[in-house]
């Protein structure tokens, strides 16, 4: 679904109904433009300035409900990653989970809709508690209307609504829309002191080199030096990504022939539920947030 955001001046958002009936948010500031759709997992679907379009989205996988969506902006949660053999252990006992979680299966419930700016969450359910057993409210608002109109700001707070301490792990999936034929001229600026090649399995320092004419990406950094990051395309504006100290993984994946890269903020390394690593353990009534923002 495209909209042209060209001659709004003010802020608004605007509730539509996509041709195949999925619900969608469109948020528009200056000649920006971002859409969301809470009911296929919160995904972010759309972001664009000046009619540049910065995030890819495969629309056969969003609208297929049975499949994962390949594209936009997933939200992780409450893994992001893979946990070994599916599985972690929590209260004694042991659950599976599947890649990357829950969320971006859930159908998110909005809360709040002001200008170009919306909130929704993801809450507990009995549903959830096969595979994940806490309590829980996950909130995430998505704003679009900052000083400038160049920015799609995205706020998480996770809160432990039950009795019992709560692991939390978050990661965000945004598919940054890079033409296949540009790939050899792509360069991402990263800095990081350690990297770890889920590909290959190696791991050691980060000299900060990357080949993306390589088949396949899946390089995960951490050691965080600085918590921004550039995305380099030929011809288009820098895409700059700035997260904050919640997050402490960045990883970058593409897959053979595709038009995207993506650039992942996560708070934790993979399987962080089992090893422990930068995990973050939140006790009853507690909360923790963080933020991520894409500019051009």
């Amino acid at each position: 679904m495209s909209f042209d955001g060209a001659s709004v001046k003010q802020p608004t958002t605007d509730h539509v109904r996509d041709p195949s009936g999925i619900d969608v948010f469109r948020l528009r500031a200056g000649r920006a433009v971002a859409e969301l759709a809470p009911g296929r997992g919160g995904l972010i679907t759309r972001f664009s300035v000046d009619g540049d379009e910065i995030l890819y989205l495969d629309r056969k996988t969003f609208l297929d409900r049975k499949q994962n969506v390949r594209g936009g902006i997933p939200v992780l949660f409450p893994i992001a990653g893979r946990l070994t053999g599916d599985r972690y252990q929590a209260l004694g006992q042991s659950f599976p989970m599947r890649q990357h979680g829950l969320a971006r299966h859930a159908s998110w419930e909005v809360m709040d809709v002001e200008q170009a700016r919306v909130s929704m969450e993801f809450r507990s359910s009995p549903a959830s508690k096969v595979n994940f057993p806490f309590d829980f409210v996950l909130r995430m608002s998505v704003d679009l209307g900052r000083a400038g109109f160049r920015t799609l700001a995205l706020e998480i707070t996770i809160s432990n609504t039950g009795t019992q301490p709560m692991p939390t792990h978050f990661g965000l999936h945004p598919y940054f829309f890079v033409p296949d034929q540009d790939r050899d001229r792509v360069r991402v600026e990263v800095d990081a002191q350690y990297a770890f090649n889920n590909t290959t399995g190696e791991s050691g320092p980060w000299d900060g080199r990357l080949d993306l004419t390589q088949p396949s990406l899946d390089l995960h950094l951490s050691d965080l030096q600085s918590q921004t990051s550039l995305l380099h395309i030929p011809g288009r504006s820098p895409r700059r990504i700035e997260m904050s100290d919640f997050f402490t993984t960045l990883v970058l994946w593409q897959s053979p022939l595709q038009d995207f890269l993506c650039v992942e903020p996560w708070s934790a390394p993979s399987d962080a539920l089992n090893t422990g690593v930068c995990l973050r353990t939140l006790e009853p009534g507690d909360s923790c947030s963080g933020e991520v923002i894409i500019s051009v």
